[in-house]
């Protein structure tokens, strides 16, 4: 399987959304934040693979949705 990815941007940061695929063809989400004005790499979070996705796009959704948070909480 193929992972599956989408880059958003949100208040100045960049999202990288992805959907990493488990071997039973669910998905993990992962997420990396990188901060647009320079470049600084905010770090990678790997959601727990014991809450699987069912498919790609809800892997993205909720690692968009987690990232956004962070942004508002943290950015």
């Amino acid at each position: 399987m193929i992972k599956a990815e989408k880059t958003f941007a949100n208040q100045g940061y960049l999202l990288r959304c992805i959907a990493v695929p488990l071997q039973d063809g669910r998905f993990h989400a992962s997420v990396q934040i990188t901060r647009y004005a320079d470049s600084a790499d905010m770090g990678t979070t790997h959601f727990t693979p014991e809450v699987p996705f069912q498919n790609r796009a809800a892997a993205i959704e909720h690692a968009r949705a987690w990232s956004v948070e962070w942004v508002r909480n943290n950015g």
